[in-house]
Order: C-alpha cells, then structure tokens, then sequence
C-alpha cells in the first residue's frame, strides 16, 4: 500500500513539473506572437504616414 501511495505522489509532481515547464515555455511564445503582431501595425502605420507626407509634397 505504501508503496502505490509513494508512486501516486511521484506521478502528481511529474505531472505537477511538466505543466510548470509547459506554462513557462508558453508565455514567451504568446509574448512574442504579440510582439509580432504589433510591430506589423506600428510598420503599416508608418508606411500610411509616408505615404501621406509624400503624396502631400508633391
């Protein structure tokens, strides 16, 4: 009995471990999709502006 007691616990903090590494690893990846996703709106921004300081110098 001791011993299944004893492999139930070490099998709840395996679980326990990978699902920590799980969520640290994911983090960054979400923070960088965003960071991604942000700098296409800051650079599309920037060609409309220049496209605009153009056109008005012209």
């Amino acid at each position: 009995m001791a011993d299944d007691e004893v492999s139930d616990r070490a099998a709840r903090l395996q679980r326990a471990r990978t699902g920590t590494l799980n969520a640290l690893r994911e983090d960054p990846a979400d923070l960088r999709e965003e960071m991604r996703q942000g700098f296409v709106s800051v650079n599309a921004s920037l060609c409309r502006i220049v496209e605009l300081l153009a056109r008005d110098s012209q």
